[in-house]
């Protein structure tokens, strides 16, 4: 598949799923988290994730702090919906490059096992 492709896919879902949430009336995290703490935290676990394909499709590691570790295990097929998760924050604020990398990502991860 083609990068163009992804990018068309994404903008597409986009308004899909953009039209069926206001149906909805409301997103997987409202009311539990603030908007900036949510932001921080989906970028934050974007650049641990994206840092090095290699070891996340090995470790899936979704946040690090100094003592402190998340870590999706491998084979309960919760891998590729974090992903899903965090392309469907990512259409919502428009930064489809990042869209387009976490689907690679979530390519490799399925490949892998999930």
């Amino acid at each position: 598949m083609k990068a163009s492709q992804n990018i068309y896919d994404v903008r597409y879902n986009k308004r899909t799923r953009r039209s069926n949430m206001k149906k909805e009336g409301n997103t997987i995290m409202s009311g539990f988290i603030s908007n900036s703490d949510k932001d921080s935290l989906m970028r934050a676990s974007y650049y641990q994730i994206t840092r090095n394909f290699t070891k996340t499709v090995n470790r899936f590691i979704v946040f690090k702090d100094d003592d402190r570790l998340i870590e999706i295990p491998h084979g309960i097929s919760q891998r590729s919906k974090f992903i899903d998760l965090m392309v469907r924050y990512f259409e919502e604020i428009e930064e489809y490059e990042k869209c387009e990398r976490l689907m690679k990502l979530r390519e490799l991860v399925i490949m892998a096992g999930d």
